[in-house]
Protein backbone atom coordinates (compact mmCIF):
# COMPACT_ATOMS: atom_id res chain seq x y z
CA UNK A 1 0.00 0.00 0.00
CA UNK A 2 1.38 3.60 -1.42
CA UNK A 3 2.42 5.54 1.83
CA UNK A 4 0.25 8.09 3.00
CA UNK A 5 1.79 11.50 4.11
CA UNK A 6 0.08 13.60 6.65
CA UNK A 7 0.11 17.36 6.48
CA UNK A 8 -0.97 20.70 8.54
CA UNK A 9 -1.75 23.59 7.10
CA UNK A 10 -0.51 27.07 8.37
CA UNK A 11 -2.31 29.74 7.05
CA UNK A 12 -6.09 29.56 5.54
CA UNK A 13 -6.30 32.01 3.44
CA UNK A 14 -7.62 32.84 0.01
CA UNK A 15 -4.86 30.90 -2.02
CA UNK A 16 -5.13 27.92 1.00
CA UNK A 17 -8.35 27.43 -0.39
CA UNK A 18 -8.21 27.77 -4.20
CA UNK A 19 -4.71 25.62 -4.40
CA UNK A 20 -3.71 23.92 -0.66
CA UNK A 21 -6.75 22.27 -0.04
CA UNK A 22 -8.12 21.02 -3.22
CA UNK A 23 -4.84 19.60 -3.92
CA UNK A 24 -4.13 18.05 -1.05
CA UNK A 25 -7.51 16.33 -1.82
CA UNK A 26 -6.88 15.25 -4.99
CA UNK A 27 -3.43 13.59 -3.96
CA UNK A 28 -3.88 10.03 -2.94
CA UNK A 29 -0.66 10.25 -0.84
CA UNK A 30 -1.61 13.39 1.28
CA UNK A 31 -3.88 13.34 4.33
CA UNK A 32 -4.41 17.14 5.54
CA UNK A 33 -5.21 16.70 9.25
CA UNK A 34 -4.80 20.55 10.61
CA UNK A 35 -6.16 23.56 10.17
CA UNK A 36 -4.21 26.42 12.06
CA UNK A 37 -5.30 29.97 11.51
CA UNK A 38 -4.76 32.84 13.63
CA UNK A 39 -8.38 33.57 12.38
CA UNK A 40 -10.12 30.36 14.66
CA UNK A 41 -13.53 31.01 12.42
CA UNK A 42 -11.70 31.19 9.24
CA UNK A 43 -9.73 27.79 10.74
CA UNK A 44 -13.16 26.14 11.69
CA UNK A 45 -14.64 27.06 7.92
CA UNK A 46 -12.12 25.39 6.07
CA UNK A 47 -11.95 22.55 8.21
CA UNK A 48 -15.87 22.03 7.62
CA UNK A 49 -15.65 22.88 3.80
CA UNK A 50 -12.60 20.50 2.98
CA UNK A 51 -13.39 17.87 5.61
CA UNK A 52 -10.30 18.34 8.26
CA UNK A 53 -10.59 16.79 11.60
CA UNK A 54 -8.54 19.15 13.79
CA UNK A 55 -8.60 23.05 14.35
CA UNK A 56 -6.24 24.83 15.81
CA UNK A 57 -4.59 28.71 16.22
CA UNK A 58 -1.30 27.78 17.95
CA UNK A 59 1.38 25.95 15.78
CA UNK A 60 2.32 24.42 18.93
CA UNK A 61 -0.24 22.07 18.56
CA UNK A 62 1.01 21.02 15.55
CA UNK A 63 4.27 20.95 16.36
CA UNK A 64 3.59 18.38 19.14
CA UNK A 65 1.78 16.09 16.69
CA UNK A 66 4.08 12.78 16.08
CA UNK A 67 1.21 11.85 13.00
CA UNK A 68 2.48 15.49 11.27
CA UNK A 69 5.08 14.48 8.21
CA UNK A 70 4.92 17.76 6.89
CA UNK A 71 3.06 21.14 6.97
CA UNK A 72 2.28 23.82 4.53
CA UNK A 73 3.27 27.45 4.89
CA UNK A 74 0.72 29.66 3.42
CA UNK A 75 0.89 33.07 5.73
CA UNK A 76 1.81 36.07 5.26
CA UNK A 77 5.96 36.41 4.73
CA UNK A 78 7.44 37.47 7.54
CA UNK A 79 5.84 34.82 9.40
CA UNK A 80 7.74 32.35 7.53
CA UNK A 81 10.93 32.27 9.17
CA UNK A 82 9.61 31.28 12.80
CA UNK A 83 7.28 28.68 11.98
CA UNK A 84 9.69 26.94 9.72
CA UNK A 85 12.27 27.08 12.45
CA UNK A 86 9.67 24.99 14.85
CA UNK A 87 8.93 22.84 12.24
CA UNK A 88 12.52 22.24 11.20
CA UNK A 89 12.96 21.78 15.29
CA UNK A 90 10.40 19.54 15.49
CA UNK A 91 11.55 17.23 12.19
CA UNK A 92 8.62 17.71 10.23
CA UNK A 93 9.17 18.51 6.48
CA UNK A 94 8.59 21.84 5.21
CA UNK A 95 6.12 22.87 2.18
CA UNK A 96 6.32 26.84 2.04
CA UNK A 97 4.75 29.69 -0.33
CA UNK A 98 6.78 31.81 -1.70
CA UNK A 99 9.18 33.89 -1.29
CA UNK A 100 10.81 31.45 1.31
CA UNK A 101 11.85 34.69 3.13
CA UNK A 102 12.00 38.55 2.48
CA UNK A 103 15.37 39.22 3.99
CA UNK A 104 18.78 37.85 3.26
CA UNK A 105 19.52 37.05 6.83
CA UNK A 106 16.05 35.27 7.38
CA UNK A 107 17.48 32.95 3.91
CA UNK A 108 20.42 31.80 5.47
CA UNK A 109 18.50 30.90 8.89
CA UNK A 110 15.51 29.18 6.79
CA UNK A 111 18.31 27.19 5.39
CA UNK A 112 20.49 27.07 8.90
CA UNK A 113 17.12 25.59 10.35
CA UNK A 114 16.40 23.01 8.05
CA UNK A 115 19.81 21.74 7.27
CA UNK A 116 20.42 21.20 11.98
CA UNK A 117 16.95 19.58 11.50
CA UNK A 118 17.43 17.26 8.80
CA UNK A 119 14.47 18.11 6.83
CA UNK A 120 13.14 18.58 2.95
CA UNK A 121 12.01 22.34 2.29
CA UNK A 122 10.16 22.85 -0.63
CA UNK A 123 9.25 26.85 -1.95
CA UNK A 124 5.73 26.75 -4.02
CA UNK A 125 7.99 28.63 -7.05
CA UNK A 126 5.62 26.67 -8.68
CA UNK A 127 6.37 27.98 -12.29
CA UNK A 128 9.24 25.94 -12.52
CA UNK A 129 7.00 22.95 -12.48
CA UNK A 130 3.96 24.21 -15.19
CA UNK A 131 3.77 20.79 -17.49
CA UNK A 132 3.80 23.21 -20.56
CA UNK A 133 6.89 25.27 -19.65
CA UNK A 134 8.77 21.81 -18.95
CA UNK A 135 7.00 21.21 -22.69
CA UNK A 136 8.65 24.25 -23.94
CA UNK A 137 11.92 24.23 -22.77
CA UNK A 138 12.38 20.49 -23.79
CA UNK A 139 11.83 21.99 -27.36
CA UNK A 140 14.12 24.82 -26.60
CA UNK A 141 17.03 22.81 -25.59
CA UNK A 142 16.18 20.39 -28.75
CA UNK A 143 16.73 23.00 -30.86
CA UNK A 144 19.67 24.40 -29.26
CA UNK A 145 21.45 21.21 -29.15
CA UNK A 146 20.85 20.76 -33.06
CA UNK A 147 19.28 23.81 -34.88
CA UNK A 148 16.69 22.83 -37.40
CA UNK A 149 15.85 26.23 -39.07
CA UNK A 150 13.45 26.89 -42.34
CA UNK A 151 15.20 26.17 -45.63
CA UNK A 152 14.53 29.52 -46.66
CA UNK A 153 16.44 31.17 -43.79
CA UNK A 154 18.88 33.18 -44.54
CA UNK A 155 22.17 32.34 -42.94
CA UNK A 156 25.98 33.90 -43.08
CA UNK A 157 28.51 31.82 -43.90
CA UNK A 158 31.78 33.77 -45.05
CA UNK A 159 32.18 34.72 -41.10
CA UNK A 160 31.69 33.07 -37.70
CA UNK A 161 28.79 34.22 -35.77
CA UNK A 162 28.82 36.81 -33.17
CA UNK A 163 28.93 34.95 -29.43
CA UNK A 164 25.36 37.02 -28.84
CA UNK A 165 23.75 35.33 -32.02
CA UNK A 166 24.49 32.18 -30.17
CA UNK A 167 22.78 33.08 -27.45
CA UNK A 168 19.10 32.92 -25.84
CA UNK A 169 16.89 35.24 -24.95
CA UNK A 170 13.91 35.05 -22.20
CA UNK A 171 11.08 37.34 -22.30
CA UNK A 172 8.29 36.79 -19.14
CA UNK A 173 5.66 39.45 -20.15
CA UNK A 174 3.40 39.81 -16.83
CA UNK A 175 -0.06 42.32 -17.37
CA UNK A 176 -2.02 42.13 -14.10
CA UNK A 177 -4.86 44.56 -11.98
CA UNK A 178 -4.28 46.28 -8.95
CA UNK A 179 -7.10 44.77 -7.94
CA UNK A 180 -4.75 41.19 -7.53
CA UNK A 181 -3.50 42.83 -4.83
CA UNK A 182 -4.18 43.56 -0.79
CA UNK A 183 -2.84 46.20 1.67
CA UNK A 184 -0.65 43.44 2.98
CA UNK A 185 1.44 42.80 -0.49
CA UNK A 186 2.55 46.23 -0.60
CA UNK A 187 3.12 46.85 3.18
CA UNK A 188 7.47 46.60 3.22
CA UNK A 189 7.42 44.66 6.62
CA UNK A 190 4.56 41.85 6.30
CA UNK A 191 4.11 41.58 1.64
CA UNK A 192 7.48 43.69 1.01
CA UNK A 193 5.94 44.96 -2.37
CA UNK A 194 5.60 42.67 -5.86
CA UNK A 195 9.26 41.90 -6.38
CA UNK A 196 9.28 40.12 -3.37
CA UNK A 197 5.87 38.80 -3.79
CA UNK A 198 5.40 38.05 -7.33
CA UNK A 199 8.46 38.78 -9.18
CA UNK A 200 10.09 35.95 -7.30
CA UNK A 201 8.50 33.48 -9.46
CA UNK A 202 9.82 34.72 -12.73
CA UNK A 203 13.55 35.10 -11.42
CA UNK A 204 13.09 31.75 -10.00
CA UNK A 205 11.97 30.29 -13.83
CA UNK A 206 14.73 32.15 -15.29
CA UNK A 207 17.04 30.36 -12.81
CA UNK A 208 15.45 27.12 -13.56
CA UNK A 209 15.21 27.66 -17.38
CA UNK A 210 18.71 28.47 -17.64
CA UNK A 211 20.33 25.90 -15.59
CA UNK A 212 23.79 25.40 -14.56
CA UNK A 213 24.40 28.54 -15.74
CA UNK A 214 24.08 30.95 -12.86
CA UNK A 215 23.11 34.98 -12.97
CA UNK A 216 25.68 37.35 -13.02
CA UNK A 217 24.34 40.67 -13.13
CA UNK A 218 21.16 42.18 -12.66
CA UNK A 219 19.55 45.47 -13.87
CA UNK A 220 15.64 46.24 -12.75
CA UNK A 221 13.68 49.56 -13.56
CA UNK A 222 10.52 51.03 -12.12
CA UNK A 223 9.06 50.89 -8.78
CA UNK A 224 9.79 48.47 -5.94
CA UNK A 225 6.11 48.26 -4.93
CA UNK A 226 4.14 47.68 -7.91
CA UNK A 227 5.19 47.78 -11.95
CA UNK A 228 8.81 47.51 -12.66
CA UNK A 229 11.43 45.37 -15.13
CA UNK A 230 14.01 43.53 -14.61
CA UNK A 231 17.41 41.94 -16.71
CA UNK A 232 19.63 39.22 -15.80
CA UNK A 233 22.76 38.19 -17.52
CA UNK A 234 24.30 34.58 -17.23
CA UNK A 235 27.15 32.94 -16.90
CA UNK A 236 26.56 31.56 -20.35
CA UNK A 237 25.89 34.65 -21.85
CA UNK A 238 22.15 33.92 -21.92
CA UNK A 239 19.72 36.97 -20.62
CA UNK A 240 16.32 36.67 -19.56
CA UNK A 241 14.04 39.87 -19.34
CA UNK A 242 11.17 40.38 -16.66
CA UNK A 243 8.14 43.20 -17.29
CA UNK A 244 5.46 43.12 -14.61
CA UNK A 245 2.41 45.65 -14.58
CA UNK A 246 -0.59 46.22 -13.11
CA UNK A 247 -2.29 48.54 -15.24
CA UNK A 248 -3.89 45.30 -16.87
CA UNK A 249 -7.16 43.34 -16.86
CA UNK A 250 -8.02 40.06 -15.93
CA UNK A 251 -9.84 39.84 -19.05
CA UNK A 252 -6.79 38.69 -20.56
CA UNK A 253 -4.25 36.05 -19.09
CA UNK A 254 -1.76 37.42 -17.06
CA UNK A 255 1.28 35.81 -18.27
CA UNK A 256 3.07 35.24 -21.49
CA UNK A 257 7.03 33.89 -21.86
CA UNK A 258 8.84 33.81 -25.09
CA UNK A 259 12.57 32.36 -25.67
CA UNK A 260 14.70 33.27 -29.01
CA UNK A 261 17.30 30.99 -29.84
CA UNK A 262 19.21 30.45 -33.21
CA UNK A 263 16.47 31.78 -35.47
CA UNK A 264 12.82 30.63 -33.44
CA UNK A 265 11.10 31.50 -31.32
CA UNK A 266 9.30 29.48 -28.58
CA UNK A 267 6.38 30.84 -27.34
CA UNK A 268 4.22 30.14 -23.88
CA UNK A 269 0.52 31.35 -23.78
CA UNK A 270 0.16 31.80 -19.76
CA UNK A 271 0.31 27.79 -19.32
CA UNK A 272 -2.78 27.38 -21.80
CA UNK A 273 -0.77 26.66 -25.40
CA UNK A 274 2.60 26.23 -26.87
CA UNK A 275 3.78 27.73 -30.26
CA UNK A 276 6.57 27.14 -32.05
CA UNK A 277 8.44 29.04 -35.08
CA UNK A 278 11.00 29.69 -37.36
CA UNK A 279 11.61 25.55 -37.50
CA UNK A 280 9.46 24.56 -40.10
CA UNK A 281 5.45 25.03 -40.19
CA UNK A 282 4.14 26.98 -37.17
CA UNK A 283 3.49 24.53 -34.55
CA UNK A 284 0.77 24.68 -31.58
CA UNK A 285 0.32 22.60 -28.38
CA UNK A 286 -2.34 23.19 -26.08
CA UNK A 287 -2.03 21.90 -22.65
CA UNK A 288 -5.43 20.95 -20.14
CA UNK A 289 -6.90 23.18 -17.23
CA UNK A 290 -5.86 21.94 -13.84
CA UNK A 291 -9.60 22.96 -12.95
CA UNK A 292 -12.68 23.54 -15.55
CA UNK A 293 -15.58 24.24 -14.42
CA UNK A 294 -16.63 24.84 -18.08
CA UNK A 295 -16.03 21.18 -19.97
CA UNK A 296 -18.32 21.87 -22.62
CA UNK A 297 -17.05 25.51 -23.60
CA UNK A 298 -14.15 26.70 -25.89
CA UNK A 299 -13.23 22.54 -26.53
CA UNK A 300 -10.62 23.74 -28.99
CA UNK A 301 -8.18 24.17 -25.83
CA UNK A 302 -5.30 26.82 -25.78
CA UNK A 303 -5.22 30.24 -24.95
CA UNK A 304 -9.58 30.89 -27.57
CA UNK A 305 -10.67 28.10 -25.48
CA UNK A 306 -9.72 29.69 -22.18
CA UNK A 307 -11.05 32.94 -23.09
CA UNK A 308 -14.23 31.04 -23.93
CA UNK A 309 -14.85 29.83 -20.98
CA UNK A 310 -13.75 33.31 -19.27
CA UNK A 311 -16.52 35.37 -20.72
CA UNK A 312 -19.30 32.76 -20.28
CA UNK A 313 -17.99 32.14 -16.36
CA UNK A 314 -17.74 35.82 -15.79
CA UNK A 315 -21.03 37.01 -17.41
CA UNK A 316 -23.34 38.45 -15.30
CA UNK A 317 -21.42 38.28 -12.20
CA UNK A 318 -20.72 41.52 -10.18
CA UNK A 319 -16.71 40.64 -9.10
CA UNK A 320 -14.99 38.69 -12.31
CA UNK A 321 -13.27 37.22 -9.53
CA UNK A 322 -15.95 35.22 -8.32
CA UNK A 323 -15.93 31.80 -8.91
CA UNK A 324 -12.06 31.96 -9.72
CA UNK A 325 -10.77 28.73 -8.15
CA UNK A 326 -12.85 26.52 -10.71
CA UNK A 327 -11.18 27.75 -13.93
CA UNK A 328 -7.63 27.48 -13.35
CA UNK A 329 -4.45 27.06 -15.74
CA UNK A 330 -2.07 24.46 -14.61
CA UNK A 331 0.68 26.64 -13.20
CA UNK A 332 2.66 23.87 -12.08
CA UNK A 333 0.74 23.89 -7.86
CA UNK A 334 -0.03 20.68 -8.63
CA UNK A 335 3.07 19.41 -9.91
CA UNK A 336 4.92 21.27 -7.03
CA UNK A 337 3.14 19.31 -4.41
CA UNK A 338 3.73 15.64 -6.23
CA UNK A 339 7.13 16.33 -6.65
CA UNK A 340 7.28 17.35 -2.72
CA UNK A 341 5.54 13.95 -1.89
CA UNK A 342 7.71 11.96 -4.17
CA UNK A 343 11.00 13.75 -2.24
CA UNK A 344 9.87 13.09 1.14
CA UNK A 345 8.98 9.20 0.77
CA UNK A 346 11.29 8.46 -2.08
CA UNK A 347 13.89 10.46 -0.41
CA UNK A 348 15.01 12.32 -3.43
CA UNK A 349 16.25 16.11 -3.67
CA UNK A 350 13.30 18.78 -3.08
CA UNK A 351 11.62 19.75 -6.66
CA UNK A 352 12.74 23.25 -5.43
CA UNK A 353 14.90 23.64 -2.09
CA UNK A 354 16.36 26.33 0.65
CA UNK A 355 18.94 27.16 -2.03
CA UNK A 356 16.92 28.33 -5.25
CA UNK A 357 14.23 29.61 -2.86
CA UNK A 358 17.13 31.97 -1.32
CA UNK A 359 18.55 32.38 -4.35
CA UNK A 360 15.08 34.04 -5.87
CA UNK A 361 14.72 36.37 -2.50
CA UNK A 362 18.79 37.36 -2.88
CA UNK A 363 17.71 38.70 -6.47
CA UNK A 364 14.57 39.85 -5.52
CA UNK A 365 16.51 42.41 -3.25
CA UNK A 366 19.22 43.15 -5.68
CA UNK A 367 16.70 44.10 -8.21
CA UNK A 368 14.74 46.56 -5.76
CA UNK A 369 18.52 47.88 -4.59
CA UNK A 370 19.35 48.45 -8.35
CA UNK A 371 16.47 50.11 -8.97
CA UNK A 372 16.70 52.98 -5.65
CA UNK A 373 20.69 53.29 -7.05
CA UNK A 374 19.23 53.51 -10.99
CA UNK A 375 22.45 51.32 -11.82
CA UNK A 376 23.06 47.56 -12.82
CA UNK A 377 24.31 45.19 -10.25
CA UNK A 378 26.85 42.45 -10.28
CA UNK A 379 25.77 39.11 -8.93
CA UNK A 380 28.31 37.80 -6.60
CA UNK A 381 29.33 34.29 -6.56
CA UNK A 382 29.49 33.91 -3.15
CA UNK A 383 26.11 34.53 -2.72
CA UNK A 384 25.50 31.45 -4.90
CA UNK A 385 27.57 28.86 -3.57
CA UNK A 386 28.16 29.42 -0.09
CA UNK A 387 27.80 26.50 2.68
CA UNK A 388 25.30 27.49 5.59
CA UNK A 389 26.53 25.55 8.93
Amino acid sequence: MAKVLKVAQIGCGAFAEGQDFPNFAENPRVECVWCCDINEARAQEMAKKFGIGQVTTKIEDIMRDPEVDFIKVCTSHEAHLPIIEAAAAAGKHIFCEKPMAMENEEGFKIIRAVRKGGVKICIDLNRRMSPSLHALRKRWLAHRQNPKNNSWRYTETDRQPYPEELASHFLARVQDDTASYRLIHLDPLRGGGEIIGETVHWLDLACWWFAPQVPTAIQAWGTTRLYHGVNLKFSGGDTATILFNTGGTFDYPKEMFEVTCLGALFRNECFLENQYYGMGDPEREVFPLQRDCLPEVGKQGGLDGYQEKYYARVKGLANSKEGHNNLQMDKGHRGMLEGFVDAIINDKPSPCDEVSGFLSTYLARRAIESIRLNQPLPVPLDMIYFDVL
